[in-house]
This record gives structure tokens, C-alpha cells and sequence, in this order.
């Protein structure tokens, strides 16, 4: 993984990790696109559903979810990530949930970057 391909995409979050190999160019939706790939995976403190703290393998990992987020255009091409992301079993409330990402919001595919974009774009249409 390399650390300026992070600084490129302005990815701060420790827990992803990207594939530089793997990043490509492709046509998306007729355009031509930057896609990177990377994953993102930690070991959860608790259950998000009941609250049983991790102790004595109570979360387990359990299979991944892909998901390609939306992230702000670079050298004038859009961009995507191909993020996986890491399921997990909590044995106590038999519950499954997912690696969250401080890149973006749970349940959405836009990039938090892209959202404030498009706010400061139209702020500054209307000043």
C-alpha cells in the first residue's frame, strides 16, 4: 500500500487499506474513471446491536461486503473505491454487522468529501 496513493485520494482513516496494484483506469457509466481498491477491517470493541464487549472471541469475523463508493473527480476523471468490507458475528445476540469507514456514512455510497463539495458549490452559486 502506498502512502501517497492515501494523500491522493485524502483517505485518513487507519483502518483501510488500499491495493495499489489493483488501482486502475476503466470506463464507468461511458466515462473514463480512476478506480482504486482497498479494504477496511479493525477489531470491533462491541456488539453495534446488543453492546457485548469483545471478550473471549464473542465478535467474530464473518465473510466480507463489497461496496464502490463515490469519491471526488481527480485529474479531471471520476474516481470510485472498491472498498471490502469486513462482516462480523456477534455470538452473544447471534446478530451480523459491517466495518464502518469515517469516509462515508453508514448505508450510503457518497464519499463525506463529495457531499461538502457539492454544499460549498452551491454556497458559493448563492453568495
Amino acid at each position: 500500500m502506498s502512502h501517497s496513493t492515501q494523500i491522493f485520494l485524502q483517505i485518513k482513516d487507519p483502518n483501510v487499506t488500499l491495493y495499489d496494484e489493483l488501482t486502475e483506469e476503466v470506463v464507468v457509466k461511458g466515462k473514463k474513471s480512476i478506480v482504486a481498491h482497498g479494504k477496511v477491517t479493525y477489531k470491533p470493541k462491541a456488539c453495534e446491536h446488543c453492546g457485548c464487549k469483545n471478550e473471549h472471541f464473542s465478535i467474530v469475523k464473518h465473510g466480507t461486503r463489497s461496496s464502490t463508493i463515490t469519491l471526488l473527480p481527480c485529474s479531471g476523471m471520476d474516481t470510485y473505491l472498491k472498498l471490502i468490507k469486513q462482516r462480523f458475528k456477534c455470538k452473544h445476540c447471534k446478530k451480523f454487522f459491517t466495518a464502518e469507514t469515517d469516509i462515508v456514512d453508514k448505508n450510503c455510497f457518497i464519499a463525506k468529501s463529495v457531499k461538502l463539495h457539492v454544499a460549498d458549490q452551491l454556497f458559493d452559486e448563492f453568495t
